[in-house]
């Protein structure tokens, strides 16, 4: 079943494939600039709405996929410096840019090959 996609990335949950999500965090920010007053409370002013960012939590499991190849294919796509369009289930959520990659290898054979890694990507709205 598929779950989303960054781009060309797809994040799926099958019977014979595992590249799956386990969290979502999107941020939205709206900026004011604070002016002081003389013998008065400070006012604010609005400037308007900040870009989005979004956080997604995952993990690549080797029953399922090749977890090392996984994390090249996001890494790849951030050197690209190219927005990609993020889609959640029904949900377009726009054009983004990869600011960061994180990764945990969770577990690995006996050669030191990862067998699970979990993954966190932060995500920069494109405007």
């Amino acid at each position: 079943m598929r779950i989303g996609a960054l781009g060309n990335i797809v994040f799926e949950f099958s019977e014979t494939y595992a590249n799956t999500l386990s969290e979502l965090k999107r941020q939205k920010t709206w900026k004011y600039a604070e002016h002081e007053i003389v013998k008065g409370k400070a006012r604010l002013q609005r400037l308007g709405r900040q870009l989005d960012t979004v956080t997604l939590q995952g993990r690549f499991v080797d029953y399922f996929c090749h977890p090392l190849q996984e994390i090249k294919k996001l890494e790849k796509e951030a050197e690209k410096k190219e927005p990609l369009v993020l889609v959640i289930g029904d949900e377009i959520f726009g054009e983004f840019v990869i600011e960061s990659i994180s990764e945990t290898w969770i577990e690995t054979d006996g050669q030191g090959h990862p067998r699970v890694i979990e993954f966190e990507i932060t995500l920069k709205e494109y405007y």
